[in-house]
């Protein structure tokens, strides 16, 4: 488990810090784009800029919130179960979640062709890449969390 654990750890403190300097970028930059906007004089293209940032944000703060157990959860339902019962599904649950990070870096890989955005033209290819490392991430979160499963511990990121 330990020579699994550090490094999907690593990927997930990576993933932390893009995410953290993409909101860090965001704030100020959304604040100047209204500010502008008010004032008569709008950016070109901010739209798309805030766009490209919020997909940098999001991707990266997959894997912190599987690694966290801070994602959403319907725990009125579930804690109407026994114990036992709710390790199945959470089981089932990150065997899901596993799949479907397989599934999105696969279909993002399977079209990593060269497109641009509208108005600036920057590519998507930087973007649809680490959309992938943010799925495969996630993913290998959620397999820290099967492993665990099947040796009956808890894993919680540090």
């Amino acid at each position: 488990m330990e020579l699994l654990q550090k490094p999907v750890r690593l990927l997930t403190n990576i993933n932390k810090w893009i995410g953290l300097i993409a909101l860090g970028l965001m704030f100020p930059a959304v604040f100047v784009f209204a500010v502008a906007r008010t004032t008569g004089n709008p950016i070109i293209g901010d739209i798309e800029l805030v766009q490209f940032v919020m997909v940098v944000l999001i991707m990266g703060s997959l894997s912190l919130s599987e690694a966290t157990n801070t994602h959403i959860s319907i725990g009125l339902f579930v804690d109407k179960f026994s114990p036992s019962m709710q390790r199945v599904m959470d089981f089932i649950a990150h065997l899901l979640t596993l799949a479907f990070c397989l599934l999105v870096c696969w279909a993002f890989l399977s079209h990593l062709k060269t497109q641009e955005s509208d108005l600036l033209g920057i590519s998507y290819v930087p973007f649809k890449l680490f959309v992938i490392f943010g799925f495969l991430s996630w993913g290998l979160e959620a397999l820290l969390k099967l492993v665990a499963d099947l040796k009956g511990e808890k894993t919680v990121a540090d």
